[in-house]
């Protein structure tokens, strides 16, 4: 903890930002390497598991898998919110690397908008993927 009126010093300030995303480069990276089509790459979803029903989540680790590979129909199978959170995680990362580095400002909503915007995607994202007419969202098994 900082104490009261100290600052953290700039050369440290960039260095939460690039250690997430070579965390999340490294998890991609572990995910492009072992198809998980055919392995368990992390333990099944509780969610799903409970009630049998697809959360907004489930297929992620596959479309992935499908991304890097260039199989973009696949990847869109498996989870079709995918593009849209690697979208939007890009515009939080380089605004929070913006702001780190001092070096631009990109303007984000509030934290309020964000919170009320996803759940009202993820909600609805899960209710139309368990229903009968758009089945298709549901992630597949194999490739």
């Amino acid at each position: 903890m900082l104490a009261a009126g100290r600052q953290r010093s700039p050369a440290l300030l960039p260095l939460a930002p690039v250690a997430t995303a070579v965390g999340l480069l490294a998890a991609t990276t572990a995910v492009a390497l072992r198809d998980p089509f055919a392995h368990h790459l992390s333990p099944p979803c509780p969610f799903h598991a409970l009630t049998g029903l697809w959360c907004p989540f489930c297929g992620g680790t596959r479309a992935v898998w499908a991304a890097v590979h260039g199989q973009f129909k696949l990847m869109v199978h498996a989870d079709a919110l995918l593009p849209l959170m690697v979208a939007a995680a890009a515009w939080g990362w380089l605004a929070w690397l913006g702001k780190a580095t001092g070096w631009w400002r990109t303007p984000v909503p509030s934290a309020r908008v964000v919170g009320w915007t996803s759940t009202v995607v993820l909600i609805a994202f899960t209710v139309l993927r368990n229903l009968p007419a758009f089945g298709g969202l549901g992630p597949p098994t194999h490739a």
